[in-house]
């Protein structure tokens, strides 16, 4: 990779979920590079976007005529935009409609599973965190509500080599965008506390 950033002709485009991820195994000299680059972020899928992704998982993943348009169109109400959880609740619909013998998916047994289903991707979520940002998750996770100040002071306290402040709201960021976590407020009045 560092041969194309040399080439400043030719831009480089990367895509990611997590860009942790991305960064992490590169050298704090690319890293450094790359974290000023420009980046778009996506919104949320809209509902009738959602369906067209389940539709699709549907048709390759599921015998045909297993769930109809009404059930996946339940399914991206329950998912709120996150293609994660719908897929999430597809995936255990189904699962849950084979486990009963049922040829078909209903919006009974979708409904049963949600919860379930949220519950799990939050789990894999949680268990993929870093060690820092599981501890700041468990401080939020452990208070109603906390600000900046009080939840470095902490975090501070129960790790060996705290990472600075700047990295410590960049991980704050992404448990926001991996919705474990909320942040109400502005800058200097935000605070912190988990998702409902």
């Amino acid at each position: 990779m560092c041969h194309f950033l040399r080439i400043s002709t030719e831009p480089l485009i990367l895509i990611a979920n997590r860009e942790e991820d991305l960064f992490n195994p590169l050298g704090t000299r690319l890293q450094s590079r790359l974290q000023n680059s420009n980046r778009i972020h996506f919104d949320q899928y809209g509902h009738k976007e959602l369906v067209t992704i389940l539709r699709d998982r549907a048709r390759w993943g599921l015998e045909p005529d297993v769930i109809g348009s009404v059930e996946l169109a339940h399914i991206a109400e329950h998912a709120v935009g996150d293609a994660r959880v719908a897929i999430g609740i597809l995936r255990k619909a189904a699962r849950n409609a084979k486990k009963t013998g049922d040829d078909q998916i209903r919006s009974d047994v979708i409904s049963d599973v949600v919860s379930e289903a949220k519950l799990e991707i939050e789990r894999n979520t949680i268990s993929r965190l870093k060690p820092d940002q599981r501890v700041l998750y468990n401080i939020i996770c452990e208070v109603e509500e906390i600000k900046p100040p009080a939840l470095y002071e902490q975090y501070e306290d129960r790790v060996d080599d705290p990472k600075t402040e700047r990295t410590v709201r960049n991980y704050l960021a992404k448990l926001e965008h991996y919705n474990l976590i909320v942040a109400d407020g502005n800058t200097k009045a935000r605070s912190y506390r988990v998702r409902s």
